[in-house]
């Protein structure tokens, strides 16, 4: 496989690539996808925002980004009709997480995969069940600050892990920010038409 360079220095998202035992350079994309409130359509905000971050990457990286793959992805959530991205603050973490336990919610995380001055540019979704939790339990969380960095400020496998009821229908993969599923075959079919 051509070397990888991953736009982002998620933990989620390079957890995935060790897990697949994917070689790849970790590089923070100067884009910054915070200041972007999602708006639009869903699945192409997220594409776009990915893109903005791959193309960050190639453009200040360029060097070290020749002649590799680049990919990024950003993940946002729909809840109750509503898009969010990552909370700015804890009010907007326990709103987020209050939104999210009165039903199922979309996850959808939008990829871009760069290669020679080509791109491809797809998406995978989710649907997530959380069930509520206790107060005093959701406080504690909020104060932990454990839902910085995190659309729809939680983390999946780190709620699974502190007893929350979560479930997914779909990969969960797509939920903590990189569908590799998907990725894998784009990579493959990449590979072919980069030779």
């Amino acid at each position: 496989m051509r070397s990888l360079v991953l736009a982002s220095r998620s933990a989620n998202r390079m957890r995935i690539l060790r897990r697949e035992g994917v070689d790849f350079e970790a590089i923070e994309a100067p884009f910054d996808d915070a200041a972007e409130a999602p708006q639009g359509v869903l699945e192409q905000n997220a594409m776009r925002i990915a893109q903005c971050k791959a193309r960050s990457v190639m453009d200040t990286f360029a060097p070290r980004c020749h002649g590799k793959l680049i990919l990024a992805a950003d993940t946002i959530c729909e809840m109750n009709g509503h898009a969010v991205g990552k909370p700015r603050n804890r009010h907007e973490a326990a709103s987020m997480l209050q939104m999210a336990f009165r039903g199922a919610h979309q996850v959808v995380t939008g990829v871009c995969i760069l290669c020679d001055q080509r791109q491809w540019m797809f998406f995978d979704q989710a649907q997530v069940t959380m069930e509520a939790v206790e107060i005093e339990k959701l406080h504690k969380y909020i104060e932990s600050d454990l839902w910085q960095g995190r659309a729809g400020g939680y983390d999946m496998n780190e709620r699974l892990a502190d007893g929350w009821r979560l479930h997914c229908q779909g990969d969960a993969d797509t939920v903590a920010g990189l569908p590799w599923r998907k990725v894998k075959e784009y990579i493959l079919q990449i590979e072919n038409e980069c030779q």
